[in-house]
C-alpha cells in the first residue's frame, strides 16, 4: 500500500470512527462517510470492503492499542503491584475518543455478522483478555498472588475499571489518581498472596 494509500485509510477511519461514535453503526451508511470524507464511494470501496470492514479496522486499531499497553505492562517485569498499576494507569489515561470506542465496540459489535463477532471475539482475547490474564498468571506462579483462577481475576480487575473506562460523563475525571488508588487497594486486598 503506497503511503498516500495508508494516509488515505487513516482519514477514513478517522471520519468514520468520529460518525460512528456520533449515530452508530446502523446510524451512518458507507455514503455519509465517503460524503463526510471527501471520495466517491468508489474510493471508500477501494480501501474497504464494506461498512463491517470499515467498523472492523477501526475496532482492530483501537484492540492493538491495548495490546500495546498490556504489553508494556508485562515487560515492565514483577513485582504485579507495579505491573496491574502501570496497567490501570495506562487505560484510565486512555484519551476519550479511545474510551468511546470501547463504550461503541460494547454497544455495536452485536450489528456484526456471526462469524465477524466470533474472530474479533478472538482476537480481543488473543491480544488483551490473553495477555492480562497471563500477567496475572504469571504472578500467581511467583506466589505473589493468590491461587485464584487467572480468567476470573482478569475479569475482576477489568470489571472493577470497566465504569470509569466507558463513561461517556468523565466520571473518573474529577479523581483519577484517587480512583486508581482506592481500586488498586481492593483489587491487591483481595488478590495478594497473604504475607
Amino acid at each position: 500500500m503506497s503511503v498516500p494509500d495508508i494516509a488515505m485509510r487513516a482519514r477514513i477511519m478517522a471520519e468514520a470512527t468520529r460518525l460512528f461514535m456520533a449515530a452508530g453503526y446502523n446510524g451512518i451508511s458507507m455514503r455519509e462517510i465517503a460524503e463526510a470524507v471527501g471520495v466517491s464511494k468508489a474510493g471508500l470501496y477501494y480501501h474497504f470492503r464494506d461498512k463491517e470492514d470499515l467498523f472492523l479496522a477501526i475496532l482492530h486499531d483501537a484492540l492493538a492499542r491495548l495490546g500495546q499497553i498490556v504489553q508494556a505492562a508485562r515487560a515492565a517485569g514483577p513485582p504485579a503491584r507495579t505491573q496491574v498499576e502501570l496497567l490501570v494507569c495506562a487505560l484510565f489515561g486512555l484519551p476519550g475518543e479511545q474510551r468511546a470506542l470501547i463504550r461503541l465496540a460494547g454497544h455495536e459489535l452485536a450489528h456484526l455478522g456471526a462469524t465477524a463477532r466470533t474472530e474479533f471475539g478472538r482476537q480481543y482475547h488473543a491480544q488483551f483478555i490473553g495477555q492480562v490474564s497471563a500477567l496475572l498468571e504469571a504472578a500467581i506462579a511467583r506466589g505473589e498472588l493468590r491461587p485464584i483462577e487467572p480468567q476470573t481475576l482478569t475479569w475482576l480487575l477489568l470489571g472493577m475499571m470497566y465504569p470509569f473506562l466507558t463513561s461517556d460523563d468523565g466520571a473518573d475525571a474529577r479523581r483519577p489518581d484517587q480512583t486508581i488508588a482506592v481500586l488498586l487497594e481492593l483489587f491487591f486486598a483481595g488478590a495478594a498472596q497473604p504475607g
